[in-house]
């Protein structure tokens, strides 16, 4: 090989390695995405995103960061990308969508000592209901006219519904049962009622390269028919 072509080899080499990186953005959720010392992302998710790097061949640069920092960060840097999001009328346009990753049930909490039944939206007026910021369960709550108090991550919500600082607590069930078993022990709340289905998607900003794209939807699409999805609710 010529001399002279040898930088413009490794050059455009280098260009296809920025190609197909993505950064992925996690917000922790305890036994879900749960943050080492040395910055390592574990639990159940953290095994999903590097399950989705190998399959996919697409480098996974890992950021962390708050929700609500994260989603305005997926719709405005590209190459931005989060395994975990929820389909919103306000995000639907501006990201791709690659494949659903998860699938749960958007579950009302009360205390143990709650004695109330809860069957319907209607029961719930004049109740504080606690809800993760940016989720779907606080884009149901305001859509029934019901008084959302936002919470800044899971354990916010829980423990806020056990000081009795709010009535109630709705929340991603796959996420409450992961921070349950974090930390040990029975629930220290109780299921009231089901308010339908929270499905989670891996989605990306609108500008990211097209090759990394591809890989990525093609591994969703492979770890869903390997059966690689079960345990996040979601069938071959």
């Amino acid at each position: 090989m010529h001399r002279a072509l040898l930088p413009t080899l490794l050059l455009g080499l280098a260009l296809q390695a920025r190609a197909d990186a993505v950064d992925m953005l996690v917000f922790p959720n305890p036994g879900l995405f749960d943050v080492a010392a040395d910055g390592r992302v574990t639990g159940l998710g953290g095994g999903l995103i590097n399950r989705i790097a190998a399959v996919s061949g697409v480098e996974m640069r890992i950021q962390v960061m708050p929700p609500a920092r994260a989603l305005q960060t997926l719709v405005q840097q590209p190459g931005s990308c989060v395994a975990g999001a929820p389909r919103l009328p306000d995000n639907e346009a501006l990201l791709h969508w690659l494949g659903q990753v998860a699938s749960s049930s958007m579950m009302l909490y009360g205390r143990l000592d709650e004695p109330r039944r809860v069957a319907t939206a209607r029961e719930l007026r004049g109740a504080i209901i606690a809800a993760q910021r940016n989720s779907l369960p606080a884009t149901w709550l305001r859509d029934q006219g019901l008084r959302v108090q936002e919470v800044r991550d899971t354990l916010n919500g829980l423990r806020m519904l056990q000081a009795r600082r709010v009535d109630y607590w709705l929340v991603n069930e796959l996420v409450a049962q992961r921070a349950f078993q974090s930390l040990g022990g029975e629930p220290p709340v109780k299921p009231l009622q089901n308010f339908g289905r929270i499905d989670a998607h891996l989605a990306c900003q609108r500008d990211t390269a097209p090759a990394a794209l591809d890989k990525l939807r093609a591994a969703i699409e492979q770890l869903r028919r390997d059966g690689e999805l079960v345990p996040f609710g979601v069938r071959p």
